[in-house]
């Protein structure tokens, strides 16, 4: 049985029905994975994104390559907390380091088996950087030895700490983000405080910082220098 506070919920975009179906399939029979959304276009991948409460994207490249990838940094930018695995057989060092520099936390390669598929999303959930390609031997890389760490912005955080620091540097309080994120104020305190472990910082000031380094937050200031 898959514990809920433990599930990984992910968010399906791919152009075909058949294909959405057969990865949502598969995913359903991985441990604490469930598939709570499949989009066919972007501007349905934007919406689900926002109110769905995902944690990992798996994105097919064609859903997003109608505005040359910026729709991979407008998510990040909206769902901060969401880490996008993309999808393709188009596996060019130039490509893959531009997916990164949009915000992709990793790639894979659609000639990956049923076990990629599942580490990929444990390893996208976790934070982690990736790439897995179709060359051999086919395995697991640091993105960073891919795509070079110049186009990487690390985040040490896990999709629900980035969720927590996210909102404290939003202005809320541990209830309203208790409230918000559907879990108990001592969570958020615990999240809180592993948060402010690995990222070195005693205080809420310090906090907000580091959100803003991350991208995880931006100011007003900086909001309306984007528009």
């Amino acid at each position: 049985m898959k514990r809920s506070e433990d599930i990984i919920r992910i968010l399906l975009a791919d152009e075909h029905r058949l294909v959405r179906s057969a990865i949502s399939s598969l995913i359903e029979t991985f441990d604490n994975m469930s598939v709570v959304a499949e989009v066919e276009s972007e501007d349905q991948l934007m919406k689900a994104a926002a109110h769905d409460n995902v944690n990992v994207a798996l994105i097919d490249a064609a859903v997003i390559s109608s505005n040359g990838l910026g729709s991979l940094s407008q998510l990040r930018s909206a769902c901060p907390g969401i880490r996008v695995v993309v999808l393709s057989t188009y596996s060019s060092d130039s490509f893959i380091r531009r997916l990164f520099e949009e915000g992709a936390y990793g790639f894979l390669h659609k000639n990956a088996g049923v076990n990629a598929l599942e580490m990929a999303i444990q390893k996208a959930a976790r934070g982690e950087r990736f790439v897995f390609t179709a060359m051999e031997p086919e395995e697991f890389v640091d993105a960073a030895s891919v795509v070079g760490a110049t186009a990487i912005q690390e985040n040490p955080l896990t999709t629900r700490q980035s969720e927590v620091l996210t909102l404290v540097a939003s202005g809320f309080r541990s209830k309203a983000i208790a409230d918000q994120l559907n879990v108990s104020i001592k969570t958020v305190e615990t999240h809180r405080a592993d948060i402010m472990r690995r990222l070195g910082v005693r205080h809420t000031a310090g906090l907000v910082h580091e959100a803003i380094r991350l991208g995880l937050f931006m100011t007003p200031q900086d909001t309306d220098e984007t528009r």
